[in-house]
């Protein structure tokens, strides 16, 4: 029997198997694609304090947003410019093989093309039910077995959940799911005269939401990646926004390949249960401002293993014992999912005028210093209670609330 799997090979599975293994835990990841960070579900943008908390290389590198411009649905537009980066534009696809191999140096195994289908907690262990796809990497296990389904097993006394947004495993161990979710859809574009990047505001963007343009270089070629996140299916929004963008003459064509997915921005009611933790967009753990998940991620897989440590250590797998890495991550960022879930439902009634108003605030009230040195691209909590306090902001924002 193994010490720990761990379901998932992004960057919160990854990062709590090296964590794991550099402890001398036995474990095993299981990836369902046969190439760890493909495909890339991600606008590959990292916050700074995420990037320098896993020591990752600068090549990992493509560009930085040192500036940020928002535009209203009218095209009135703010411009925030902190003194240091605000966050590192990323190869997303080197960026998780970078942590995986940090894992796999730590002495994981990594099981790719294999898929978990189910759970089996028992009171000694956790059977892990998997599936390998053809001519993936083959699985050599010690004390595996195949069934007459084609399926196999895996024993081990704890399993982390860091598989993304996919939540059947969650809801039959009680665990439940995510209450909200964003639809995410992107494209990586070449593009021309793309200087910065931007977030775009307003119904016909993205309603309840935002789009955003986010310019890099790769082998001296100019290129962005241009996205929608909505409460209903992005995709036509995004193919208006590349429509408009290749209008205008920034971009060369607009037949480009576009990939969504969905994003959770609400926790799991529970992400531990007998043997088994929840870490990552698996737990739900997010910024519902923007749906960004990897900084949290890395935040709750350390906590994660600091639990799986003192449950080996006292030889208990239980809710008991395991309810300790809740109380931790809450701890740590439950106040920010709290006030950031209370400004999205607020941001969601705005109409596009109610945008035009708070950008027309902004841009005459002198306000743009104090809110730019309170930004931070990982922790909003500072950002939304000096907007919600603004006499101007503050009253946009909550009449949605009781209007």
């Amino acid at each position: 029997m193994h010490d720990v799997v761990v379901v998932g090979g992004g960057p919160a599975g990854c990062h709590t198997a090296a964590l794991l293994g550099q402890k001398g835990f036995d474990v095993h990841v299981f990836e369902e694609h046969p190439v760890i960070g493909e495909p890339v579900d991600c606008s590959g943008v990292i916050g700074a304090e995420a990037f320098a908390t896993l020591e990752l290389p600068e090549s990992l590198r493509l560009g930085e947003i040192r500036t940020l411009t928002l535009v209203s649905p009218s095209q009135l537009e703010v411009r925030f410019s902190p003194p240091s980066p605000l966050a590192y534009i990323v190869d997303r696809a080197a960026f998780d093989r970078t942590i995986a191999d940090k894992a796999s140096r730590s002495g994981a195994t990594f099981h790719l093309g294999s898929t978990v289908v189910d759970l089996q907690v028992l009171k000694e262990c956790v059977e892990v039910v998997f599936k390998e796809i053809i001519n993936a990497p083959r699985s050599t296990v010690h004390g595996q077995r195949s069934l007459v389904n084609g399926q196999k097993t895996l024993k081990a006394s704890m399993v982390i959940l860091a598989g993304g947004p996919r939540y059947g495993i969650q809801l039959k161990l009680g665990m439940g799911q995510p209450g909200d979710f964003l639809r995410t859809a992107q494209a990586e574009v070449a593009v021309r005269g793309v200087e910065e990047a931007r977030v775009l505001m307003g119904s016909s963007v993205a309603p309840g939401s935002f789009g955003w343009i986010v310019p890099f270089r790769r082998g001296g070629n100019d290129f962005a990646r241009i996205g929608v996140s909505a409460k209903t299916s992005p995709v036509p929004y995004l193919r208006k926004l590349i429509h408009n963008l290749y209008d205008t003459g920034y971009l060369s064509s607009s037949n480009v390949p576009v990939r969504s997915w969905v994003i959770p921005i609400a926790p799991l009611p529970r992400t531990f249960a007998d043997r088994v933790l929840a870490v990552g967009d698996a737990a739900g753990q997010t910024k519902p401002t923007s749906g960004g998940g990897i900084f949290y991620g890395l935040l709750c897989a350390e906590a994660a293993v600091h639990s799986v440590v003192a449950a080996f250590e006292r030889g208990d797998f239980s809710l008991g014992t395991l309810s300790r890495y809740e109380e931790e991550w809450r701890k740590k960022l439950g106040r920010e999912i709290r006030i950031a879930a209370f400004f999205r439902r607020l941001a969601e009634r705005l109409t596009d005028k109610d945008i035009d108003d708070l950008f027309r605030i902004v841009q005459s009230d002198g306000i743009l210093s104090a809110v730019t040195s309170k930004a931070h691209f990982d922790w909003h909590g500072d950002v939304i209670f000096f907007t919600l306090r603004h006499p101007g902001l503050g009253r946009i924002f909550l009449k949605g609330l009781f209007g």
